[in-house]
């Protein structure tokens, strides 16, 4: 592996790379993968992928990476951290599992753990936010399982289907992470 890969216990986190396209075309194409995101974010051409997931994706603003198995080296998902925002110290959380094979919350536990880690030990941030689609029951007990609280809806937040859907608002200070 390279030097700006990222080890986890069962995952590799590296920068967006070109290989992770043909994946996440697949992906944002897939109606069992793409049914709690926003409509904007879904059956994309490889060039509005580009444009959202540009490679090296790590800047002020944002820190995007892709997941990788690490006994197969194969790409399974995306995550980062997004909206950086180093006055107010905070930022947006952000995962999508595309391999199917991997939905079985482990893999998005050990993601979503390296974020908050990576959020609160490196980049001294305060607080972290989740912005879910209410219907998404598996990340809201996830998200409740790495101690994120419910801070509200979001009224009308996403567009699914042309049609508006609220979102629950979660967020975690570095003071109530457990690195367990």
């Amino acid at each position: 592996m390279e030097k700006n890969v990222i080890m986890g216990k069962n995952l590799c986190f590296e920068p967006i790379k070109e290989k992770i396209y043909p994946f996440l075309i697949n992906w944002l194409n897939d109606p069992d993968i793409i049914k709690f995101l926003d409509d904007f974010e879904c059956k994309l051409t490889l060039k509005k992928i580009k444009e959202i997931y540009p490679l090296h994706s790590i800047d002020t603003k944002n820190m995007l990476f892709t997941i990788i198995e690490k006994n197969t080296k194969q790409p399974i998902g995306i995550c980062g951290l997004q909206k950086i925002d180093n006055n107010k110290k905070n930022s947006l959380l952000r995962i999508i599992i595309g391999d199917k094979k991997y939905w079985n919350g482990i893999t998005a536990l050990e993601s979503e753990k390296f974020l908050l880690k990576f959020a609160f030990n490196k980049l001294k941030l305060n607080k972290v936010y989740s912005i879910i689609n209410v219907n998404n029951k598996g990340q809201i007990l996830l998200i409740e399982r790495l101690g994120m609280k419910k801070d509200g809806i979001l009224k009308n937040h996403f567009i699914q289907n042309g049609k508006y859907i609220d979102a629950s608002l979660y967020s975690i200070l570095s003071s109530e992470f457990k690195y367990f």
